[in-house]
């Protein structure tokens, strides 16, 4: 299901959420956060940089971080929710919170972004800024790809 909201401004856009790390297809690559405890894997020609993917011409970037250790769940989602303001709920359970959100000036504007995060340990996260037109079916399977490293 995909839904399309318009917000003053901006133009958000979402996918309904599948099944929680789904493996990423063959000959991906892994990007890990900066202390290596969460990843994600992004396609073959995307550029990856520190704890980023770069899709071809920047038109769509994914980040991975892992959250400090010890912080539960409950209060991880409360301070991603403070900080990268969500503007629709896609998912809020046990699992997995996945939210659209206004990437805000850094991203450039006529961006649209999303804010992943799963219930591990450490609770692992992913932003992801995206131009309109973008190959939402990926960046959702790059989504679907956040574990913690292995």
């Amino acid at each position: 299901m995909q839904y399309r909201i318009l917000v003053p401004g901006i133009l958000v856009t979402g996918m309904a959420v599948g099944a929680l790390s789904q493996a990423a297809p063959e000959g991906w690559q892994v990007v890990s956060d900066v202390r290596k405890s969460c990843q994600i894997a992004v396609p073959a020609e995307w550029t990856v940089k520190l704890s980023s993917g770069f899709a071809p011409e920047k038109k769509a970037t994914a980040t991975v971080h892992g959250m400090r250790a010890g912080q539960s769940w409950d209060e991880a989602k409360g301070m991603l929710k403070q900080t990268m303001k969500p503007i629709k709920i896609v998912q809020d359970d046990a699992k997995r919170l996945w939210y659209t959100m206004d990437p805000g000036t850094v991203a450039g504007d006529g961006k649209s972004g999303w804010y992943v995060a799963i219930n591990t340990t450490p609770v692992c996260t992913a932003s992801f800024t995206f131009d309109p037109g973008s190959d939402e079916e990926t960046l959702k399977q790059i989504a679907e790809s956040l574990v913690v490293a292995k």
